[in-house]
């Protein structure tokens, strides 16, 4: 196995601050229990360092533009699931580790990927995109990619294969890196141990009479002594994303890339997941000022991102913004498991639009509510049998019960008048098939017709009923 650990030295802070800050003069400082957890660069430079005291740093950078900011916990986890969500687009084997690190086995997707170095290099662009700042190491264990990744403190795009066993690459490094087994370092280091080329010099049983169960264990994955069982990681049944533009801007045919690059995240997490979506939102984040939503809703589920930005677009063209955009969330809550459709043999209907797609568009110009769907109800009576609404998603098969009927119907049926044994609308009628008789609401107001189909002098089609209480006739459709 081959275990890459991307740690995360500042997300206290880039959780809080995520988008980068451009000409940004403030100094930023994360405090948690009045001590200093992270903070700029430029405050490094000034002195500030982890663990010092709150009121300390204030004196430090006195006459300083400073920003205190408060941990925030919460926004760390929530970055990190955002983070493997990604990650899962590389291997499905990951996990988050300890409050600060993501964990891929990377050693099955190598090929897939066209090797580590090509990896390494597609992984680094993407945070620096994302604007998290990472250190990263690789070794055979989880605890080993974790151990060279705090040790190395190596950019994701510098690592190498230094071709050495894993106690080589161990030997130099101190065992106070080991902050959870304060007790265990603390009793080797009394003893003389204080690097790992110390410790493993040590028996194993010598390790195991000296310190904890616990920490034995860890050593023994450490060395990949024993192997640990994971399971793949199950992504949540939601997406959600986020791109920085670097600029602000009011145009929004400058938002096109970004949001484009989003649709193509959305769609490969759609394609490894097996799932689809029929609604995603657009969230637009102003440099200042509240942000704006907007949904898109598709007429079926599918993961298509260019039928996605097309929706997107044309929505887009009627919206304007007050304040400058500089930022673009993108999330997609109902996903559901993808439908394989079949696929024309002879790809006729290649060069045929779908008519979903054609739906999507008029409703992205014209309002969701101004294109509808009929379909059928299981009711007797014509008047009932069908219905508009434009949330369905699914169109039903015809039934050939109904292919005698007219598609549309009248409003309300109209009276048609009878001399002696002739029917009479606009002109005479014609009986040319029939009946038909439909009989329903037995319970509550009984109903009883004989349908027909006749024919104007004209020739054109009607369809009429003699209501078998009344014994009156009347029109109730136009066939085509």
């Amino acid at each position: 196995m081959l275990w890459l650990c991307l740690h995360f030295p500042k997300l206290p802070l880039e959780a809080l601050i995520p988008k980068p800050s451009f000409g940004d003069a403030n100094l930023r400082v994360v405090i948690e229990a009045s001590r200093v957890v992270t903070c700029d660069d430029e405050v490094e430079a000034l002195g500030v360092t982890t663990g010092l005291k709150q009121s300390t740093v204030s004196g430090l950078l006195s006459g300083h533009p400073l920003q205190l900011l408060s941990r925030d916990r919460e926004k760390e986890y929530q970055a990190l699931k955002r983070l493997r969500q990604w990650a899962y687009s590389i291997t499905p084997t990951l996990s988050l580790w300890r409050d600060d690190c993501l964990q891929l086995e990377i050693s099955r997707c190598l090929l897939v990927h066209g090797g580590l170095e090509a990896l390494l290099k597609k992984i680094a662009i993407e945070f620096d995109q994302r604007g998290f700042s990472v250190f990263a190491g690789v070794g055979p264990s989880r605890e080993s990619a974790w151990l060279m990744s705090q040790f190395n403190r190596a950019s994701v795009a510098s690592i190498a294969d230094q071709g050495l066993p894993l106690e080589s690459q161990l030997s130099p490094i101190p065992l106070s890196y080991l902050d959870e087994f304060p007790k265990d370092t603390a009793a080797l280091a009394k003893a003389g141990i204080r690097t790992f080329k110390e410790l493993l010099t040590l028996p194993s049983t010598s390790v195991k009479q000296r310190c904890s169960h616990e920490f034995s264990s860890w050593i023994d994955r450490l060395l990949c002594r024993v192997e640990v069982a994971l399971e793949d990681f199950q992504p949540d049944p939601e997406y959600n994303d986020i791109a920085w533009l670097g600029y602000g801007s009011k145009n929004n045919q400058e938002l096109i890339p970004a949001m484009e690059a989003l649709l193509e995240k959305l769609s490969l997490f759609l394609r490894h997941t097996q799932l689809e979506t029929p609604q995603l939102r657009w969230v637009f984040i102003p440099t200042q000022g509240q942000h704006t939503a907007l949904d898109i809703r598709s007429s079926e589920c599918h993961n298509n991102p260019k039928r996605w930005l097309e929706q997107s677009q044309l929505k887009l063209d009627q919206m304007t913004f007050e304040d400058l955009i500089e930022g673009i969330q993108l999330e997609a809550c109902e996903l559901a498991p993808a439908q394989h459709r079949t696929q024309d043999l002879f790809l006729e209907s290649k060069h045929q639009e779908p008519l979903s797609q054609l739906i999507d568009r008029l409703r992205s110009r014209l309002g969701f509510q101004s294109v509808t769907h009929i379909y059928e109800r299981a009711e007797h009576l014509p008047e009932f049998c069908s219905y508009a609404d434009p949330n369905q998603l699914t169109t039903e098969a015809d039934d050939a019960s109904t292919r005698n009927r007219p598609f549309w119907l009248l409003t309300a049926p109209q009276p048609i008048s009878q001399r002696g044994n002739q029917l009479y609308w606009m002109d005479a009628l014609d009986i040319v098939k029939g009946p038909e008789r439909l009989e329903d609401y037995w319970w509550s107001q009984p109903t009883s017709r004989d349908y027909y189909i006749a024919k104007t002098g004209s020739g054109q089609p009607v369809w009429i009923f003699q209501d078998r209480h009344s014994r009156c006739w009347f029109l109730h459709g136009l066939f085509d």
